[in-house]
């Protein structure tokens, strides 16, 4: 019986270990400008609802370093910048979306994992550190008369009724280190009783 609780703990404690989400590496903090994340995104898309999702609950670590700037594209002006950005990738998938473009990175689609967040992470990152960064998208909006209507993250969020965190709680109101701190906790406690009540059963 013993050994069984035991074998369970463990297997608790390395499961819980591994669900832990490793955050992307920072880099110096410079007076660098940031780098627009630009979404072109529909209500009505669930790979667009995973792609606020994931931000809702990581973008407050990196707001140093980007912002992620969203338009509805269900909207007509909002749809023709898009499809301009898609003509200067050579995008030939014009209405697919979500649609992501970062400096001259973009990427078609958001996979519900998330490497595809950290993906965008990592990217947007690199074109902080990258004295050639260019924003392209912002000369395409200067040189043509959209009618745009361009939301913040958190404004997207709420538009799409996901909860947005900003850092001082998550989701569940507990980091995942105060949540892995718990669970050790309770091992150790677990344990130690365990060890108590054998040594009581052998003296009896």
């Amino acid at each position: 019986m013993k050994k069984l609780l035991v074998s369970l703990l463990v297997a608790l404690s390395l499961v819980t270990v591994s669900n832990v989400k490793a955050d992307v590496d920072l880099p110096e903090l410079t007076d660098h400008e940031k780098v627009t994340v630009y979404l072109f995104r529909s209500s009505t898309c669930q790979h667009c609802h995973d792609f606020l999702m994931y931000f809702a609950e990581n973008y407050y670590k990196y707001q140093d370093y980007f912002e992620i700037v969203s338009y509805e594209v269900r909207t007509d002006g909002n749809a023709d910048l898009m499809y301009d950005v898609k003509d200067y990738f050579e995008e030939t998938a014009l209405g697919s979306i979500p649609y992501i473009v970062i400096g001259d990175y973009d990427q078609l689609g958001f996979g519900n994992t998330d490497a595809a967040g950290e993906e965008i992470i990592t990217q947007a990152l690199n074109a902080y550190q990258d004295d050639s960064y260019e924003d392209v998208v912002a000369p395409i909006i200067a040189e043509s008369d959209y009618s745009l209507t361009a939301e913040t993250l958190e404004e997207a969020c709420q538009s799409s009724n996901i909860r947005y965190s900003d850092g001082e709680t998550s989701e569940e109101g507990l980091s995942d280190g105060a949540i892995v701190a718990i669970i050790f906790a309770v091992i150790i406690v677990g344990f130690g009783s365990l060890v108590l009540f054998s040594r009581q059963q052998k003296k009896n």
